[in-house]
């Protein structure tokens, strides 16, 4: 008798714990012991989106959303800049450095995506100027549509983003098994915001090299003997024009490093106006 009520206590305990059981056992299958605060953001690179661009996600990284919000204004100066693997892959065309549709204005969408997922927000001045001139003549055109930008809105930053002409061995760089397009940021020597855009872009440069080590070529600055001089960084304080890459880095090495380039605008901005 004494072994019958044991046999039926235990059934029912059984019967108790097999609700508790079931939930349990696929959370410690992953390695899951209980839900944890999480301190931070973690975020994956945002999916490639572009017009040539496939739907392809790569790792991710930890986004750090904390402080205000930037509003950030985007803008082609070279428009139809492009990358070689891009226009190849669209049209099939081999070594073209400059197309109407498949160019640089297509990573428009990566960079507004990748600014959101710092919390910041991204503006994007809709103006083919090449179709209007020659390149040579890309800053004075564009410069009354930047200018009529800036006076219904305001914004922190101005990111003039361009394509590098060199080759792939310059602008590449592999990092813990993963290969980035390396940046180039170039500053106007002659106006007078120079100083404030050259630490600016000296500030971000350092970043994303905190980030990625030599993702960065550095800060180069440029006289009207050298460039153009002032590449309409006399309308901001921060204003910024990034080489992006090569003529021959891939999309996916692009959405990488603007990943890691709208991290690190982020967080220079949030200390340079904690200061």
């Amino acid at each position: 008798m004494r072994k019958t009520m044991q046999k039926v206590m235990s059934f029912y305990l059984f019967l108790f714990l097999l609700p508790i059981l079931l939930i349990k056992l696929p959370m410690l299958a992953f390695g899951v012991d209980a839900p944890k605060k999480v301190e931070t953001q973690p975020v994956a690179y945002a999916a490639n989106v572009t017009k040539e661009i496939s739907n392809n996600t790569p790792e991710e990284i930890s986004v750090e959303t904390d402080g205000d919000p930037i509003r950030v204004l985007l803008y082609f100066t070279h428009i139809q800049e492009s990358y070689q693997p891009i226009v190849e892959k669209k049209y099939g065309l081999k070594a073209v450095n400059y197309h109407p549709t498949a160019n640089i204005s297509n990573v428009s969408d990566l960079v507004v995506q990748h600014f959101q997922l710092n919390g910041d927000s991204v503006d994007v001045l809709e103006f083919d100027n090449m179709n209007k001139m020659q390149i040579s003549g890309a800053y004075t055109k564009i410069r009354p549509y930047l200018q009529k930008q800036l006076a219904e809105n305001q914004y922190d930053v101005l990111l003039d983003l361009h394509r590098d002409s060199i080759k792939r061995e310059k602008t590449t760089i592999k990092s813990g098994g993963t290969t980035y397009a390396r940046l180039t940021f170039v500053v106007g020597a002659e106006h007078v915001n120079y100083k404030m855009n050259e630490a600016f872009s000296k500030a971000v440069s350092n970043e994303v090299n905190r980030l990625v080590p030599t993702i960065s070529k550095g800060v180069l600055a440029k006289t009207h003997d050298t460039g153009n001089g002032v590449y309409n960084q006399d309308l901001s304080s921060h204003a910024l024009l990034v080489e992006l890459g090569g003529i021959e880095n891939t999309e996916e090495e692009i959405n990488r490093t603007i990943a890691i380039l709208a991290k690190a605008i982020s967080v220079v901005f949030e200390n340079n106006t904690a200061t």
